[in-house]
């Protein structure tokens, strides 16, 4: 290892890196914890209670109607009236825990009787009443829920807050920490210029051996202490929270996965960019001598990234964006290993000269 990598790793742990971001962490976990309980989210029932009102209103207001024919009326009606079953039936599901896999047919019911009401209806209805995207999507968690045995109350009470962890990481928030730190790294390092002038190092083992070493304390500590205070939190709440699904949206259609599917690709996946980051971050230091500046301008690239320009889906920053813009994983692995060999290349040719 190198001697200068000893050396800075005896720093963080004098200044206490090795506790100050594991209570980072916990900070940031509890805050986000109590956030969902706290602020709390309607009942099941509550919501099926402000449905049947939305119905109401629209009822009142099709009743008014002057334009609809007879005919027209009385099947409106019918549907209608076959609309506030299939709440009413939900509504008794939810007197008992479990029983999911009833919603699944109440679910396809409600879709076509409400896409028959979008059609006939007036365009503003579509603001009260569920949107097809949404119970589609309803009905596919519903059947990973019953496949995994989980109650969708259990979910409902639960999934916010593991959904939410899955966005914060697949947004790279990790990803933003790896290349702050990197950057602090990087201007410990020119600080100590002379002092590394007489440690004996090739360039070819200083890169390998740096990047590594920023890989392992700056993007893998950090993910294992988040994938930690799932656990802490699925024992707290009696629960194996990483069967729970989580949800992105790819091409208009929303895909449900497991928690832990989702939080593992929300942190492997930017890793095939990591090293293409780590030399990235190095040569933008080396011309900008700051750090802030450095993590902005390559920060754009993520911003281009989420705003699906050409630029930023290629480079896997993300995972959610790539996902959204359905990206195949084989090509974004691709497209990383291309973007760090090219970058270690023009490192070691600049270290030559």
């Amino acid at each position: 290892m190198s001697r200068w990598v000893q050396l800075d790793r005896m720093h963080l742990k004098k200044r206490g890196f090795f506790y100050k971001i594991p209570l980072l962490i916990l900070v940031v976990a509890t805050l986000v914890i109590e956030y969902h309980h706290v602020t709390g989210k309607p009942t099941l029932r509550d919501v099926i209670e402000r449905q049947f009102s939305q119905i109401d209103d629209l009822k009142e207001s099709f009743e008014k109607q002057m334009t609809i024919d007879e005919d027209t009326k009385k099947e409106m009606n019918t549907t209608f009236q076959a609309l506030y079953q299939t709440y009413a039936q939900e509504n008794g599901i939810y007197t008992v825990k479990g029983k999911t896999d009833r919603l699944i047919p109440i679910y396809k019911k409600r879709l076509e009787l409400v896409e028959s009401l979008l059609r006939r209806a007036p365009e503003e209805w579509a603001d009260s009443l569920e949107s097809p995207v949404q119970i589609k999507a309803k009905v596919q968690l519903f059947h990973y829920l019953v496949e995994k045995e989980i109650s969708y109350q259990t979910y409902y009470r639960y999934g916010d807050f593991i959904q939410t962890i899955f966005q914060l990481l697949g947004y790279g928030i990790l990803v933003f920490f790896f290349l702050v730190q990197v950057g602090e790294y990087l201007e410990r390092k020119q600080r100590h210029r002379t002092l590394l002038e007489v440690v004996p190092i090739s360039n070819k083992e200083e890169l390998l051996t740096e990047t590594i070493y920023s890989l392992k304390y700056f993007y893998a500590f950090p993910s294992l202490l988040v994938i930690l205070s799932l656990v802490v939190y699925g024992i707290i709440i009696h629960e194996n929270i990483f069967l729970f699904p989580v949800s992105y949206v790819s091409n208009e259609e929303i895909i449900f996965i497991s928690a832990v599917h989702g939080i593992l690709l929300a942190i492997g996946y930017p890793l095939l960019a990591i090293v293409g980051l780590f030399i990235a971050q190095m040569l933008l230091y080396s011309w900008v001598k700051d750090t802030i500046i450095s993590t902005v301008v390559l920060f754009i690239l993520c911003y281009l990234s989420i705003q699906g320009h050409q630029l930023g889906e290629i480079i896997p920053f993300s995972l959610l964006p790539a996902l959204q813009h359905g990206i195949p994983l084989v090509i974004a692995s691709f497209v990383g290993v291309v973007f760090s060999i090219v970058f270690i290349g023009i490192r070691l040719k600049n270290i030559r000269k």
